[in-house]
């Protein structure tokens, strides 16, 4: 019986090591060299809309080109790529589908590696996507 109790607690330290440098090696992973948490870089911007729609959509979307030609002014430009799904109907459909996106206009922010960070669909609002803009160093 002692013998038992002994591979018990022998078992439970190895468990314990284990997550302590499986706990080490995630935290190491998303966290920068100076230890805070890494934020992910935003390198595009894809804005889809539609120039020809129904009354409430266009509205929708006018207010969105709006919102997003102040926000993508200056240095900023360079990160957007603008879709209209009226004249570019196969490319903003491959958005579409990737990122599922429901509703113009609709604003992805990715990464070097398309992997989506932020998202915001219909309705857009101005001061959410420039503090999203700054969350992202941007």
């Amino acid at each position: 019986e002692g013998l038992e109790r002994r591979r018990e607690k022998v078992g439970r330290k190895k468990f314990l090591i284990v997550l302590l440098v499986l706990g080490t090696w995630l935290l190491a992973s998303v966290t920068g060299p100076e230890g805070g948490a890494a934020e992910p870089e935003l390198t595009q911007v894809i804005y889809v809309t539609v120039s020809k729609a129904c009354g409430c959509t266009l509205d929708r979307c006018q207010a969105g080109d709006l919102v997003v030609e102040t926000a993508f002014a200056g240095a900023r430009q360079g990160l957007l790529k603008r879709l209209d799904y009226s004249t570019d109907k196969e490319t903003a459909r491959q958005y579409i589908k990737k990122y599922r996106l429901t509703m113009p206009p609709s604003l992805i922010f990715l990464d070097a590696q398309g992997n989506l960070l932020w998202r915001t669909e219909g309705d857009l609002d101005y001061d959410t996507v420039l503090e999203k803009l700054r969350q992202f160093g941007t």
